[in-house]
């Protein structure tokens, strides 16, 4: 079977993207989302879906927020997402990260664009409001995949995420990867453990998470205005993650308790 074979999925000749809206927003933005993306995705391109937002919330500069999501062959996806003040910027910023989110493809891009070369910077950390207005908008606990280190930075990548949560898959320890610089990475555990990570391409720094309460965790990002607080939950005992929210709040997501995850996936 060819690479394109494995990589995409064919597209019906008249099929669409679907483009889902939130917000008040011009009448032709979802046709301009999609005449836009329409063009970069090859005549084996993956199904796609995209999500167009703008935000309420008073103050922010960059209101509106688009995610694109393309759904490759062998259960594979790969995801860009955007912030923007204005439409004309939104589309066009869309469009660059998804040409380099699917450089990781370079099959399912269209043939004229499969040998361009974009050097994309990490995803954008959102802007925050000011830290008198700012709270904890979403709470979420999940049981996070078990899956190697270097997987775990393939869905970092291909995701477009700015960490990720999984299960280290030899120590079964509960783990979020960020970057660290250009090309290199860190893991952080609640109880560091070296198994699994000996060997890795690339290099892994493996961290320790600090014990400390969602209260400290969140001065802390008032403090500093970062996009992202690694911590070991006083409370819980458990991983969790305190991040920037595009709506210019935060957002807690932190893993299950790992004796009842360990009983559904071992």
């Amino acid at each position: 079977m060819s690479t394109e074979g494995r990589f995409a999925v064919p597209l019906r000749p008249t099929a669409t993207i679907p483009v889902g809206t939130a917000g008040i927003l011009p009448t032709d933005a979802a046709a301009l989302i999609r005449n836009r993306l329409r063009p970069i995705l090859g005549s084996l391109a993956p199904h796609s879906r995209v999500r167009l937002t703008r935000l309420t919330e008073a103050g922010l500069i960059r209101p509106l927020v688009a995610q694109a999501d393309v759904q490759l062959a062998g259960d594979r996806r790969v995801r860009a997402q955007v912030a923007a003040a204005t439409m004309s910027e939104l589309v066009g910023l869309l469009a660059t990260r998804t040409i380099g989110q699917l450089h990781t493809y370079p099959e399912a891009l269209a043939e004229c664009l499969r040998e361009r070369v974009i050097t994309l910077p990490p995803p954008s950390p959102p802007e925050l409001l000011p830290p008198a207005v700012r709270r904890v908008a979403r709470r979420k606990v999940c049981r996070p995949m078990a899956m190697t280190a270097a997987e775990a930075i393939v869905a970092l990548e291909a995701m477009d995420y700015r960490f990720h949560l999984f299960r280290e898959k030899y120590s079964r320890q509960d783990s979020i990867v960020i970057r660290s610089g250009a090309g290199r990475y860190r893991i952080i555990q609640a109880r560091p453990n070296p198994i699994g990570l000996e060997i890795t391409s690339p290099p892994i720094v493996l961290a320790s998470a600090e014990r400390r309460s969602v209260a400290i965790a969140r001065s802390r990002l008032d403090l500093t205005g970062g996009p992202v607080e690694i911590f070991t939950d006083k409370a819980t005992g458990l991983l969790t993650a305190l991040y920037a929210r595009y709506d210019g709040h935060y957002g807690l997501l932190g893993a299950e308790v790992a004796i009842k995850s360990a009983r559904r996936s071992w």
